[in-house]
This record gives C-alpha cells, sequence and structure tokens, in this order.
C-alpha cells in the first residue's frame, strides 16, 4: 500500500525519506497518516534533528502533502537528477525537530 524508505545522511542526526503510494490508495490522506507516524518516530525514537525530502518539481501533490505537514521549501535544484531519460528539477522539503514539535505540540 505505502512505503517509506528512510536514508540517514552523512550528516548526523539527518534522515532523507521519501513516500510511494498507490494509485488507486491516493487521496484518502494514508500518505498523510503514514508520514505523520514516521517522522513522529523519527524524531521521538531515533532523535533526529533534521528530516529532509527530495521531490520531482512536477509532483504537485506531494509538494503540498509535504507542506501541508509542515516541512518547509529549501531549495529547487534545477535539472539535477537524471531521471527516466530526462534531466528532472528537484525541491528540497525538510523540518528540524524542534519545528516538528511545536507543530504536533509534543514534548
Amino acid at each position: 500500500m505505502a512505503t517509506v524508505p528512510c536514508v540517514i545522511a552523512e550528516q548526523p542526526r539527518t534522515v532523507e525519506f521519501g513516500v510511494t503510494l498507490a494509485p488507486h490508495h491516493q487521496n484518502h490522506g494514508i500518505a498523510s497518516e503514514v508520514l505523520t507516524a514516521t517522522l513522529d518516530w523519527l524524531f521521538g525514537e531515533h532523535e533526529m534533528h533534521r528530516v529532509y525530502a527530495q521531490v520531482d518539481d512536477r509532483n504537485k501533490a506531494a509538494h503540498r502533502l509535504l507542506e501541508r505537514l509542515g516541512l518547509r521549501l529549501e531549495a529547487r535544484l534545477i535539472e539535477a537528477d537524471w531521471f527516466e531519460g530526462e534531466w528532472v528539477t528537484l525541491r528540497i522539503y525538510a523540518v528540524l525537530k524542534k519545528e516538528w514539535l511545536e507543530l504536533r505540540k509534543l514534548p
């Protein structure tokens, strides 16, 4: 149904994450629920400092999802990724632990 791969970055306590959701499960709030739980887990259980995602510039639904969750757009990397035979522009979204806890009102 949904996968959320997480990759530990070179920087300490930093994780890159992504989300993949089967088309027939989209627009039902599943990605939002799964990502919220994943970010709670990364910041809580694993004491991460910063979490970020790289998103295809054309994926407007992913932009809306990440912005709705409270991640900020930090960068737009023009033609930074070679994907399926073409150069793709990426957007970088991120959130810090202190920002996430404030958004979630968690201790």
